[in-house]
């Protein structure tokens, strides 16, 4: 059997712990305990990289900002009229906003790695544990035993393996709120 790849190493390796129960699933033809962790597998490793980014082009946004309020305190005491004072305070200010919200953005992101990596590992953990327990009626499925008890001990297995994973899904809806802020522009340009 070949062995499922997934972008979390700990869900390859809970995968590959549950490829027996895999197979006795297949040969009771209940719920494939394997696919319901394609529903949490993620890259917080990638995410984490992003939000670095996303953390560096906020301090570039900093120091841009920085540069253009030197200039502008420059030509203010240039003469320069009041209305280019004004232009300036509102460019000054778009350009702290945007950085706010890239740092704040950064700081979001690597929670959510994070998050994404705790809930990826317990429910490698969970589902390696469920699995374990199960080990000698999958067993007997897999020798072709299909005894009600050993059946049902593999179909309750499944799905509790499915719960642990939704359980884990479910989790995610607090950082769905956190995520809504950013569906809207961080600062209007002027």
């Amino acid at each position: 059997m070949t062995s499922e790849v997934f972008e979390h190493p700990a869900l390859s390796s809970a995968a590959a712990q549950l490829s027996a129960l895999r197979a006795a699933a297949g040969r009771l033809g209940v719920a494939d305990p394997v696919a319901a962790l394609r529903h949490l597998d993620c890259s917080p490793a990638s995410i984490r990289t992003s939000a670095a980014a996303v953390g560096t082009g906020a301090e570039v946004v900093t120091s841009a900002q920085a540069e253009f309020r030197a200039g502008v305190e420059r030509a203010e005491t240039g003469g320069s009229s009041e209305t280019f004072g004004t232009w300036a305070d509102t460019v000054d200010g778009q350009y702290a906003a945007a950085a706010r919200v890239a740092t704040s953005t950064a700081a979001l992101g690597a929670r959510i790695a994070d998050r994404l990596d705790e809930l990826a590992v317990a429910a490698s953990d969970e589902v390696c544990a469920l699995a374990s327990a199960a080990s000698a009626s999958v067993s007997a499925v897999l020798a072709g035993d299909r005894s009600a008890e050993v059946v049902s001990e593999v179909s309750a297995t499944c799905t509790a393996v499915i719960r642990a994973v939704s359980a884990k899904i479910a989790a995610l809806s607090s950082l769905a709120t956190e995520l809504e802020p950013l569906t809207a522009p961080a600062v209007e340009l002027s």
